[in-house]
């Protein structure tokens, strides 16, 4: 036997030995290991019934610790196998068990989620072995492992070449199914995907094991409007399935999926409603809800699914997948009632509680910001509107509403006081009764007081998450969403050579009269905020929501509202007539341009629809800027026919190569990439500075490819749509990252500096959010570019000021009123950093 353990040698008795060893000892007790192993990644694996289950149901393997020492078992005996028994002469391996051992040890790294490690395991039995059964099970687990690691360019190559492998053992031939499944679905290629699932379900024989696969089937049926194949499916997998969870949501499925005739849908809603009664669907109310919600949509009764979806997000706790579609459900409804503050608090929620890795996260996230932006704009018209109107009030009926608020507030805190008591006298008695009074601290193992008792801690835990959710041990875990603390656009705060004193006693009449807009100034300012909140939203409507006629209602109504404003009236009546040519209406459109005409004769709008030739003489490089300015307004609006008609019309001594890049796009937009090229070629013969260079011929390079078509708008946008004016009314903006600092407490911080360093200077402080990372305060304002670079010097000069701001990462900066509105607009930080750095420090 000695003799045998030789690995030099392939005599018969030396190959006995070492097959017989390898496969009895290490593989099977590897083999052995990993099962267990898996069973317990399936065991701990929970669906998420909201989304398409995954084929494989394992979950977050490297995540899942609990697991790895069945891996690490596998991992050891499939190399100590290798090791000790691989008998390899002359590059031919005689051990007939080492192959196996190999895809033993790659799935022992799949299942560890060491996809790296598992791919080179499985790529190296395909280039080191022949027998084609052995190579083509390791291209199966090659393909999962891509996948696994997102690498579904190669998963894809991977599974091409073993579709053209067309013998495949059946055993192997199902796992493929699942994993080209799997790759299909992750793809969202659900055509293929339901293909190789039917011929999935064809190859399994028991029907216990096509379950998951009728349920999977089914759901992708229903994404792809097969209504009638959907429900067929899923009345399979209800009689298959003997999971608990599986069977109700195959339940609810199937009550959304319903015939659709009102007897139909009365008969599930009164099934439903006798679930709802049944205790031990306690745990799954939310979704009967939710599904009563949907049926109650498809029957056009918003206000009973609304009724449903709210019911369902309140009776949710540990289903947060559930939580968030239900609250995506009540923002749909919301939004398509046109109550988009509702609709913003509901995306908000929905957001908190949805998984990064739902597959509608992103999309939804993306939604979710743009109604937010626009739900703070009307906020604040309405926040404005109602301060202008009760400053215009009477005296006594203003302190007749301020008294009654005040009783209302006085109200509320003797609730609150009075909730206390009970509860504290609640606890009292609890101790009292446990026979605790007078033993406070001892025998503390019989479980009768609150804290020591499982059942009513457990109890007391689920009504908590009922009522609130998931939360955070931290200050302030009431709050949902604690960035709107200090994020409102109308916080601002007025410093004159006195300092004021802040009210905050909401029982005294002074905390609210110092919010009203009592005097000229600050009705101006408030009125400053509705005519911008209205733009805003306006532009939000156009740009972000493709709603033309909200967005042209909005500007009309800001121009009725304030039909004098120099700046906001034509700009507004221009926007309008933009939205109307956009949708074709073009006899409206030229009403709207014979106004701005008639009534702004002076205006840049007026002149750039009249065609001015003029509009170039004079201060040539900043009239150049303005005419570029309403040039690319058109062009961000779509107008690219016009943005060649326009630039047609610009003598050749006045054209800069930004028009040249902006003719070339337009050109290229409307399909005409020959005149697109010539425009851009044409620049390269000017001289040009490296940069500039280097951009054209980026977009030379690119111009058939339509995914650069964002980055070439991109480049035109940063070669500058700002305006530069030295004794214009400047603005100091200070950019900083949210995390690490109080905002209201740095606003604070300036006020003080200002009086001290700037006594006799007006000043204004307001914060607003840019993006969902970063703060913007504005200080407002100065004469020039000189005084604002001059005070932004001395304010980053003073030390608790930047004591602050080291917390973060910021930038300070200046900008004028006319260049705040577009850069604010398309969220330009760095676009414009580039301009100030230009313009402002280097000028």
């Amino acid at each position: 036997m000695f003799f045998s353990c030789s690995t030099k040698k392939k005599t018969w008795f030396h190959r006995t030995y070492h097959n017989t060893t390898a496969k009895y000892n290490g593989y099977f007790n590897g083999k052995e290991s990993l099962k267990a192993g898996v069973k317990k990644i399936h065991k701990e694996h929970k669906d998420d019934y909201t989304q398409i289950l995954p084929i494989f149901p394992t979950g977050d393997l490297k995540g899942l610790k609990k697991t790895h020492s069945y891996m690490d078992k596998a991992i050891r005996k499939a190399s100590v196998v290798i090791q000790k028994h691989s008998i390899k002469i002359k590059g031919k391996e005689y051990c007939k068990w080492i192959d196996d051992n190999y895809l033993l040890l790659g799935m022992g790294y799949f299942y560890k989620g060491e996809n790296d490690e598992a791919i080179k395991t499985f790529s190296f039995i395909k280039t080191s072995y022949k027998d084609k059964k052995i190579i083509q099970k390791a291209t199966v687990w090659l393909i999962r492992a891509y996948i696994n690691k997102g690498d579904f360019m190669l998963a894809k190559s991977e599974i091409k070449a073993l579709e053209r492998k067309r013998i495949l053992d059946k055993k192997t031939k199902i796992e493929f199914l699942k994993a080209s499944s799997e790759f299909y679905i992750e793809t969202n290629e659900l055509d293929l995907a339901a293909k190789n699932i039917e011929e999935l379900i064809k190859m399994i024989k028991r029907k216990s094991n096509k379950v998951r696969y009728y349920y999977v089937l089914s759901q992708i049926y229903q994404q792809t409007n097969r209504r009638l194949d959907a429900r067929k499916l899923m009345q399979k997998a209800l009689r298959a399935s003997s999971d608990y969870e599986m069977t109700f949501n195959a339940k609810m499925t199937l009550a959304r999926l319903g015939e659709g005739s009102q007897k139909d849908n009365k008969k599930t809603l009164a099934q439903l409603l006798k679930m709802v009664k049944d205790d031990k669907n306690k745990e799954y109310l939310d979704q009967i809800y939710f599904t009563l919600g949907q049926i109650y949509m498809y029957d056009k009764d918003t206000s009973s699914a609304i009724s449903m979806f709210s019911l369902s997000t309140k009776n949710s706790v540990n289903n947060n997948s559930q939580k968030a579609i239900s609250f995506l459900s009540l923002a749909e409804i919301q939004y398509a009632k046109k109550e988009y503050i509702n609709s913003s608090m509901c995306f908000d929620s929905c957001i908190y509680y949805m998984q990064e890795t739902n597959e509608k996260f992103n999309e939804v996230e993306r939604r979710a910001k743009t109604i937010n932006m626009l739900a703070n704009n009307l906020a604040e018209i309405n926040l404005q509107d109602s301060l202008i109107l009760l400053a215009n009030l009477p005296k006594e009926e203003l302190n007749k509403i301020i008294n009654s608020q005040i009783e209302l507030e006085i109200q509320r805190e003797k609730e609150k006081q009075e909730s206390n008591r009970i509860r504290q006298q609640a606890v009292f008695d609890n101790n009292k009764n446990s026979g605790r009074g007078q033993q406070f601290g001892s025998n503390t193992s019989g479980g009768k007081w609150y804290f020591y008792n499982p059942a009513t801690l457990s109890f007391g835990f689920s009504e908590f998450q009922k009522k609130w959710g998931k939360r955070k041990l931290e200050d302030d875990w009431r709050r949902k969403n604690k960035k709107t603390q200090t994020e409102f656009a109308n916080d601002s705060i007025k410093a004159d050579t006195t300092k004021s004193i802040k009210i905050e006693n909401n029982k005294n009449p002074q905390y609210y009269y110092s919010q009203l807009p009592t005097n000229k100034i600050k009705k101006q300012l408030a009125e400053q905020k509705i005519k911008e909140a209205m733009y805003q939203a306006g532009t939000i409507f156009k740009q972000e929501l493709n709603k033309y006629f909200e967005s042209t209602e909005m500007f009309l109504d800001l121009y009725n509202r304030y039909p004098k404003d120099k700046q906001y009236a034509p700009l507004s009546l221009f926007q309008s007539m933009l939205n109307y040519e956009e949708k074709l209406d073009q006899k409206k459109a030229n009403e709207i341009k014979e106004k701005i005409i008639e009534s702004f004769p002076n205006s840049i709008y007026a002149k750039m629809l009249k065609g001015e030739e003029t509009v170039l003489k004079g201060d040539q490089e900043k009239e150049q800027d303005r005419y570029y300015m309403g040039t690319y307004e058109l062009f961000q609006s779509g107008n690219y026919q016009k943005v060649l008609e326009r630039t047609s019309k610009i003598k050749k001594e006045y054209e800069n190569p930004k028009v040249k890049i902006l003719r070339a796009i337009s050109y290229a937009r409307l399909n005409d990439t020959i005149s697109a090229i010539n425009e851009l070629q044409t620049t390269l013969q000017k001289q040009l500075n490296k940069d500039l260079e280097n951009k054209v011929n980026f977009i030379l390079t690119n111009l058939r490819d339509p995914s650069k078509i964002k980055e070439q708008n991109l480049l035109v946008s940063r070669q500058f749509s700002y305006l530069f004016d030295k004794k214009e009314t400047q603005i100091s903006i200070l950019i900083i990252k949210k995390s690490g600092v109080d905002i209201n407490y740095l606003k604070t911080l300036i006020s003080d500096f200002h009086q001290k360093t700037y006594p006799n200077k007006p000043l204004e402080i307001s914060a607003l959010l840019i993006g969902l990372e970063n703060y913007l305060l504005m200080i407002k304002s100065f004469d020039n570019v000189d005084d604002v670079l001059k005070y932004n010097i001395d304010l980053e000069n003073d030390e608790s000021i930047l004591e602050q701001l080291s917390r973060s990462s910021y930038r300070i900066m200046a900008i004028t009123d006319k260049n705040f509105k577009d850069f604010y607009k398309k969220r330009d930080l760095e676009g414009y950093y580039q301009f100030y750095q230009k313009k402002y420090l280097n000028n």
